[in-house]
């Protein structure tokens, strides 16, 4: 079982003075392998769909056809479009059966819950992945870590609890998370700052010019009054997205401070205040989670991880492999370094 939660910080399962309140996910966390993530990479439902031909899955809100079990991702999170093009036919009814007043106006991550846990009791499937929303749209609206989004996270913990009830004896779990995030307190606009043409791609400031180049180093000295933090090396930025390669330096901003391409407008302005993810995935506190548990797994934390040895993990969970076109083919599984001797 896949659970993928929006905007699950690793700050929230790691930083004490944040006080989350997840019994749940820390219990597998005690029991299991966890890691802090860094990077954006493929979701659990580009790995179901390589599997779906050969095994019973149920696909919870997440985009995808072809599950024995389906309830697709909808825009606007409108519940009656989600149940339009769920399958098999008559699943929501059935599920209302269990679940009175399961039927509402929008698909939240309790309906999914409900969904998931009703596949769990009576459709017997090899493989469920589940996808929670709830705490990215908090981020939102309030912020990255702010009290109510920490209550969303808070409430899926609940609702995971419900799922894990339903759980068979032997089942892996695996906890993801697409990204961690920030606010975006203050805005950086280098073209404004230097007076000169300057690109802004995946959260980073970069350049074709080396007059430019040694510009920016001489004002990163005082990272808050330009909000220039460090020179990230090209020899990572071509590794992470050669086409970015290009450039002849590159330069990240501090934390909570979102570089914008925008020439007009302050050198360095205030923000929204509000949640971003558009960020450089290799930045320092930018990341999220991964959490897996269940029978013969090894109790030990990574440290971090890249997010693209994630699917190739899980495809060695069910025993399978990716296929080659899959994005993350290429990276190393970490399931035989989890497995028990």
């Amino acid at each position: 079982m896949v659970i993928s939660i929006d905007g699950f910080d690793a700050r929230f399962l790691n930083d004490p003075s944040l006080h989350v309140k997840i019994p749940n996910i820390r219990a597998l966390v005690r029991k299991g392998v966890s890691a802090s993530v860094i990077g954006v990479g493929t979701p659990a439902a580009d790995l179901l769909a390589d599997e779906r031909s050969v095994m019973k899955a149920a696909n919870v809100f997440f985009p995808g056809t072809g599950f024995a079990f389906n309830f697709p991702e909808a825009s606007g999170n409108q519940f009656d479009a989600v149940a339009q093009k769920s399958s098999p036919a008559g699943v929501i009814d059935k599920i209302e059966a269990m679940f009175p007043r399961f039927e509402k106006q929008l698909w939240d991550d309790s309906s999914s819950t409900q969904a998931a846990t009703w596949v769990l009791a009576t459709g017997s499937p090899d493989l469920v992945a589940v996808h929670l929303t709830d705490v990215e749209s908090e981020q939102k609206t309030t912020g990255a870590i702010s009290v109510y989004t920490r209550e969303a996270l808070e409430n899926d913990d609940e609702l995971i609890g419900q799922m894990l009830a339903k759980v068979p004896k032997g089942t892996i779990i695996a906890i993801v998370s697409n990204h961690g995030a920030e606010n975006a307190n203050y805005v950086v606009r280098p073209s404004v700052l230097l007076k000169a043409r300057v690109e802004v791609e995946n959260g980073l400031i970069g350049t074709t010019d080396r007059a430019i180049a040694e510009r920016i180093r001489k004002l990163m000295t005082d990272r808050k009054k330009h909000g220039i933090a460090r020179e990230v090396p090209m020899a990572e930025v071509r590794a992470r997205y050669p086409e970015l390669g290009k450039w002849v330096a590159a330069f990240d901003t501090p934390q909570n401070y979102v570089a914008s391409a925008e020439d007009k407008g302050p050198a360095l302005g205030p923000g929204t205040h509000l949640a971003v993810w558009d960020l450089w995935p290799a930045r320092p506190q930018f990341r999220s989670v991964f959490v897996i548990a269940g029978d013969g797994l090894q109790n030990k934390k990574l440290g971090e991880i890249d997010m693209r040895a994630i699917a190739p993990t899980l495809a060695d969970v069910v025993g399978s492999k990716l296929l080659d076109s899959h994005p993350d083919a290429k990276a190393k599984s970490l399931w035989p370094s989890l497995r028990k001797d």
